[in-house]
C-alpha cells in the first residue's frame, strides 16, 4: 500500500507578511537632518546545529522546510528607536536591526495600528530594497501585521506620523526572522526561495503544448503566501458568482493559521524561463513586489483540505490580477496542470496529459482528485493550496497531499504522485457556511456549477509574444548565440515577424517567416555576438507581425544580463586572506574550466586573525573560477573582525577584492599565459588578412618557419586544421557559422606557438 505524506509536508518555513507595495519612499531618503540610528544587533546562533538538523528533517520530509531563525524582541514606539520631529511638527520614528550574515529579515509586529496619514517603510541598509508603504488600510482586529521579506542584514523600520495624530500609532515589535536559506540565495548557495526546487520544474513562462494560452490567464491568480510566521504555502484568487473582485483566496486547511498575519506575493515569475535545464532561474525583481498582507477567514474543512479566506487589502487594477474560475461538477477533467511554488520557488507550472482519478468514499481519499503521475514537474513542500486547473482553465480543486520519491531525477520526472482536495467537495458538503464555499462563492444562490475567469480576458487577433528558449552565454566564452521562442498569442495564424536582437546596444535585423496557428510557436536561431568583459545586455524585441502592429505589445520584448569574465596575461596568480573573529567558517578553492579542483582550503584550517598567503601556478590558458565561502553566511568582513581576502596576478593586476560576502561568491576569470621569447619572435611577424573575413583568411609567416594549424570555436572545438608552407597559406572557414574563432599556430621546427582572433563576417 503506498503511504501518502500530508501537504502539511508541502509547508515551507519562511518568513514574514506584508502589504500593497511598493508606494513612494521614507522621508528620510529625501530628507536631511537625521541623527544616526544605533543599530540593534541580534545574537548569533547555533547555525550549524541548525543546518544539521535541516539536513535530517529535508530528507524526511514530514517537517516544514525551515528557512529562518526566530528572534524574539520586545521593542515599541516608547522603548526603542529615534524620534525626530520635522518644522511642521509631524514625527519619524527609526530603528534599525542587524544580523550577521542573513540573507534576509522579516519582522512580526504584535501591537500594530496605523492613525489616517500615517506610512510605515522598511527598506535594507544600502537602499535596494524596499517595502511600503503600510498605513492605515492594514489596521485589524487582531492588531498585528507581518512584513515581507527584505534582503541583506541590515535592515531599517521607518514609520511616520503626522501632527495631527501625535500618539496614535503603535507599533510592537515582537519577533526578527533571520532568513539563512531563504530567497534569493547567494550566488553559491541556491537553497531556498529561487532556484530551491528541483530540476525537473518548469518556470511557468515556459512554453507548454496544449495549455499555453489557459496557463497565461492561470498564472495571474496565483500567489506564493507566507502562513504561521514561517512557512510557505500557494494559493489563488477564485471568483465567484457576481464576478465583483471580491478578494477570495483559495488555499489549504493545512496551511491555516491566523490569516490576518498572512502575506501574499503574486507575480513572481521568471521573465526568462527555464524549462527543465537545470540552469538557474532569475527573478522578475524589482516588480516581484506585488505583495499584500491580512485577510480574514470564511470557511475551511479539513475533510477536503480547504481554506477560504478573503484578502483585506484592495488589490490595484495594475496588477493585472485574476480572479480563476471554477467547476464544483464531478466530470473528470481530460488533463490538469497545477501552478504554485514549491519550495517557495519562483512560479513553475507541473503538467499531467493524463485524467485525474477521483475515488470515493470518507476522506481523505474519497474527498480528493489523485494524480498518478506527472507529465512536467511536480509537487514539493511550498506547493501546499496550489489550484489544480482543468483543462478549461478552471479550478477543481488545493493541493494537499504528495506520495512516492523523488520528485526529480535529474532533469526527469520523478516517481511521484499528487492529491488535491475536491473542490466539489468543498463546495457544499460542511454544515455551517463557516465550512463549505457555496455560499462565498455563489452569494445570490445562482446554482451555478462553474464560473469563468473574472475579469474577462481581452482576446488579439494579432499578438506575438516572445521568450528566451537559450540565451548560450557563459562566462568564459565572449561570444553569445541566442535563441528565442515566438508564440502566436493572437487569433489569426501568424505568418512574418521582424526580430530586433541588441548586444550592449549592437543591433541586428532578422526577418522572421513562417505559419504559426493560434497558441503554436517556433524557435528562431539568433546570429551570434560578441560581448565585452564584464557585464552585458542582450535584448530582442518582436515587432510587425504579419505587416502590421501588435495588439498587443506588452509581451513583445525581452532582455537579460549575462557577465564574461575578464582576461589576465599572468601564469602566477595570488591570494591574499585575512582571516576574521571566526576563522573556521572559511573555506575556498580554484577550478579550471574542467571543474578540476586545483587548490583548496577547507573550514577549519585556518585561525584567528591571521593573514594567509597562496600562490596559484597556472599552467595552461583558460578559464578558472575561484569561489571562497563562510559557513555561518556572514563572510568575514565586518561585523565579526576586519577580514577580507584579495586575487591579483604576479605583476600586481587586482582580480577580486572581497569580504562582505554572505554565504559565498565566486569569481571567473580568465589566464592567458605569457608568450615564450620564440612565440613572441613568431607572432610579431605572422601576417592574417583580411580580419574580418568573409570566408578566407589568407597568413604570411617569416623565413623559416613552417607552422601547422589548428582553428577552434569558442567552445573549444576543433573546426579545421592545415599546415602553412613556403611562407604564405590560407586559412578557409568559409563553412561554418559567422562568428568569432582562435587561430593556434604550432611551428614544426622551432616548437614556438602563436594564437590569432578571426572574426568570421
Amino acid at each position: 500500500m503506498k503511504t501518502k505524506i500530508t501537504l502539511l509536508l508541502l509547508f515551507i518555513l519562511s518568513a514574514g507578511f506584508a502589504q500593497v507595495s511598493n508606494q513612494g519612499e521614507p522621508a528620510s531618503w529625501r530628507l536631511n537632518g537625521f541623527e544616526n540610528v544605533e543599530a540593534k544587533v541580534m545574537p548569533r546562533f547555533d547555525l550549524k546545529a541548525l543546518q544539521e538538523e535541516d539536513k535530517i528533517n529535508d530528507a524526511r520530509q514530514d517537517k516544514p522546510y525551515r528557512f529562518g531563525h526566530e528572534l524574539l524582541v520586545d521593542h515599541n514606539l516608547t522603548n526603542s528607536g529615534n524620534w525626530t520631529t520635522l518644522p511642521n511638527g509631524d514625527k519619524i520614528w527609526r530603528i534599525r536591526y542587524q544580523s550577521k550574515g542573513a540573507q534576509t529579515l522579516n519582522f512580526l509586529f504584535t501591537d500594530f495600528y496605523m492613525p489616517k496619514g500615517a506610512t510605515l517603510y522598511l527598506y535594507n541598509n544600502e537602499h535596494t530594497d524596499l517595502l511600503g508603504a503600510y498605513d492605515e488600510k492594514q489596521n485589524n482586529a487582531e492588531r498585528v501585521l507581518g512584513t515581507w521579506l527584505v534582503k541583506g542584514d541590515d535592515i531599517w523600520i521607518e514609520y511616520f506620523e503626522p501632527a495631527a495624530q501625535a500618539g496614535q500609532g503603535k507599533l510592537e515589535i515582537f519577533k526578527v526572522i533571520h532568513g539563512y536559506r531563504s530567497m534569493p540565495p547567494t550566488t553559491i548557495d541556491p537553497e531556498g526561495g529561487i532556484n530551491a526546487s528541483g530540476d525537473c520544474n518548469y518556470d511557468v513562462e515556459c512554453y507548454i503544448e496544449g495549455i499555453n494560452s489557459l496557463k497565461e490567464i492561470s498564472k495571474k491568480s496565483v500567489a506564493l503566501i507566507i502562513v504561521g510566521n514561517s512557512n510557505w504555502c500557494t494559493g489563488s484568487l477564485v471568483n465567484n458568482t457576481s464576478n465583483d473582485g471580491t478578494p477570495y483566496f483559495l488555499t489549504a486547511n493545512h496551511c491555516y493559521s491566523d490569516p490576518a498575519e498572512w502575506a501574499f506575493m503574486f507575480n513572481w515569475i521568471n521573465p526568462n524561463p527555464q524549462c527543465a535545464t537545470g540552469l538557474p532561474s532569475t527573478s522578475n525583481a524589482p516588480n516581484y513586489h506585488l505583495t499584500v498582507s491580512g485577510a480574514t477567514l470564511k470557511a475551511r474543512r479539513e475533510e477536503s483540505d480547504f481554506t477560504l479566506v478573503e484578502i483585506t487589502a484592495n488589490l490595484p487594477d495594475d496588477w493585472g490580477l485574476v480572479w480563476a474560475g471554477w467547476d464544483r461538477t464531478t466530470t473528470i477533467p481530460e488533463f490538469s496542470y497545477g501552478v504554485h511554488h514549491p519550495a517557495g520557488d519562483i512560479m513553475k507550472v507541473s503538467v499531467d496529459y493524463d485524467a485525474p482519478t477521483m475515488y470515493d468514499g470518507e476522506a481523505p481519499f474519497g474527498t480528493v482528485w489523485d494524480i498518478a503521475a506527472w507529465d512536467i514537474g511536480g509537487l514539493q513542500p511550498g506547493s501546499s493550496g496550489s489550484p489544480m486547473f482543468d483543462n478549461n482553465g478552471r479550478v477543481r480543486g488545493q493541493a494537499w497531499y504528495i506520495y512516492g520519491n523523488p520528485v526529480c531525477n535529474g532533469l526527469s520526472v520523478g516517481a511521484q504522485s499528487s492529491g488535491y482536495g475536491r473542490f466539489n467537495v468543498s463546495w457544499d458538503t460542511g454544515i455551517t457556511p463557516d465550512a463549505r464555499l457555496k455560499e462565498w462563492l455563489d452569494p445570490q444562490n445562482t446554482g451555478a456549477f462553474t464560473t469563468d475567469a473574472y475579469p474577462p480576458q481581452l482576446v488579439y487577433a494579432i499578438d506575438a509574444k516572445t521568450i528566451f528558449a537559450e540565451i548560450g552565454n557563459d562566462a568564459c566564452v565572449s561570444t553569445i548565440a541566442p535563441v528565442v521562442r515566438i508564440i502566436n498569442n493572437g487569433t489569426q495564424n501568424l505568418t512574418s515577424a521582424q526580430v530586433n536582437y541588441t548586444l550592449n546596444d549592437v543591433l541586428q535585423v532578422i526577418e522572421w517567416e513562417g505559419n504559426l496557428e493560434p497558441n503554436e510557436s517556433a524557435l528562431v536561431e539568433l546570429p551570434s555576438a560578441t560581448g565585452t568583459a564584464g557585464d552585458n545586455t542582450v535584448a530582442v524585441t518582436v515587432t510587425n507581425p504579419n505587416n502590421t502592429e501588435d495588439q498587443n505589445p506588452i509581451d513583445n520584448a525581452i532582455s537579460a544580463s549575462f557577465e564574461i569574465a575578464p582576461t589576465y596575461t599572468s601564469q602566477l596568480v595570488i591570494l591574499s586572506v585575512v582571516a576574521d573573529n571566526y576563522p573556521e567558517e572559511i573555506s575556498w578553492s580554484l577550478k579550471d574550466q574542467n571543474n578540476t579542483v586545483l587548490y583548496s582550503v577547507a573550514a577549519g584550517t585556518y585561525e584567528e586573525a591571521t593573514t594567509y598567503s597562496q600562490e596559484f601556478e597556472l599552467t595552461a590558458s583558460g578559464c578558472y573560477t575561484f569561489t571562497i565561502q563562510d559557513t555561518y553566511g556572514d563572510g568575514i568582513c565586518c561585523g565579526e573582525g576586519v577580514g577580507g581576502y584579495v586575487l591579483v596576478t604576479e605583476d600586481g593586476t587586482v582580480i577580486k577584492v572581497g569580504g562582505n560576502y554572505g554565504g559565498g561568491e565566486q569569481v571567473p576569470f580568465r589566464i592567458e599565459l605569457p608568450l615564450s621569447a620564440g612565440q613572441a619572435v613568431l607572432a610579431s611577424q605572422i601576417q592574417v588578412y583580411p580580419n574580418p573575413s568573409a570566408g578566407v583568411f589568407t597568413v604570411t609567416v617569416p623565413s623559416g618557419y613552417s607552422p601547422n594549424y589548428n582553428v577552434y570555436n569558442l567552445l573549444g572545438q576543433q573546426v579545421t586544421a592545415g599546415s602553412i608552407a613556403n611562407g604564405t597559406g590560407s586559412v578557409n572557414l568559409s563553412g561554418v557559422a559567422s562568428g568569432v574563432y582562435l587561430l593556434k599556430l604550432a611551428d614544426t621546427t622551432t616548437g614556438a606557438v602563436a594564437t590569432f582572433k578571426l572574426v568570421k563576417e
